[in-house]
């Protein structure tokens, strides 16, 4: 091999050699923060904070004079307030304050010491699986398909269907039984309270209807489970009361996004938005 080829090979295998590094530093990075509350305006990346959104290692914050960030630490339960102006690079363990005061560290709430969001929740891929059926005519909205459910106090919901007089609904288990039938005329149903749902069980739900004087009737299903026993205890000890803070109220809807529970999730999305002129992050 000639010299001209040999400088060729050690470029080449210095460019692999930097590729892998560079996939490598992207397969591993991971969030150690949740963004849980953004008082004023703050950027990430070049782009407006939002809440619930997920920061690595690494990363900066800056925050707006006036501005308060505040921002959860998967790892070991704290919770880390920013105040602006500053900027503020996220270590795997604290916030360094870059310019302006330093963050300020308090235990976050109590029942998060037990439960914590895991850190790799990105590359959970069983917990941000979305729902095909929602977007077709009469598509089923909630529960969606693969969602998960905290009990039995269920309200199922389809998208309604144009001419359609009425609808037929039914309820199965996974093991075949069916545990209700019933016609409506509107487009959701709530789960009689004489309908027990176990933990940790499958269930699945149709709903047949027909537009107008189409020949065929629309036929969808779709599938659920309940959550278990022991994770809904843990659930419900986090739940927070209505007068805790924004941060511990925006935490517990991370954590039902986190089990699956994506319906009350979205539910209280909307009502703490109403709180919070500022944009959130995509749920999971």
């Amino acid at each position: 091999m000639n010299r001209t080829s040999l400088v060729r090979c050690s470029v080449l295998i210095g460019c692999a050699t930097l590729a892998l590094a560079t996939i490598g530093t992207r397969v591993h990075a991971a969030p150690v923060a949740l963004v849980t509350d953004v008082v004023g305006a703050a950027q990430h990346a070049g782009e407006p904070l939002r809440l619930l959104a997920e920061v690595d290692a690494g990363r900066e914050i800056a925050v707006d004079a006036e501005s308060t960030v505040v921002v959860f630490y998967l790892a070991d339960g704290s919770e880390w307030t920013l105040r602006g102006p500053g900027r503020y690079r996220l270590s795997a363990k604290a916030p360094e304050a870059m310019t302006g005061t330093p963050a300020q560290r308090r235990q976050g709430p109590p029942a998060y010491r037990d439960i914590r969001l895991r850190a790799d929740r990105l590359q959970q891929g069983g917990l941000v699986m979305r729902a095909g059926s929602g977007d077709e005519p009469m598509g089923l909205v909630s529960p969606a398909k693969g969602e998960v459910v905290l009990g039995s106090d269920v309200r199922f919901r389809w998208k309604p269907l144009d001419g359609a007089g009425s609808y037929q609904f039914e309820l199965v288990d996974q093991a075949g039984q069916k545990l209700l039938a019933a016609e409506t005329p509107d487009n959701e149903l709530d789960l009689p309270l004489a309908i027990a749902l176990k933990p940790g069980q499958t269930y699945y739900w149709a709903v047949r209807g027909r537009a107008g004087h189409a020949p065929q009737p629309l036929y969808r299903v779709a599938e659920f489970r309940v959550l278990d026993a022991a994770t809904r205890r843990r659930v419900e000890a986090a739940r927070p009361k209505a007068d805790a803070p924004f941060s511990e109220r925006a935490l517990f809807i991370a954590l039902l996004e986190d089990v699956g529970a994506r319906s009350e999730a979205a539910q209280q999305r909307v009502q703490l938005a109403a709180e919070r002129p500022v944009p959130w992050a995509a749920s999971k």
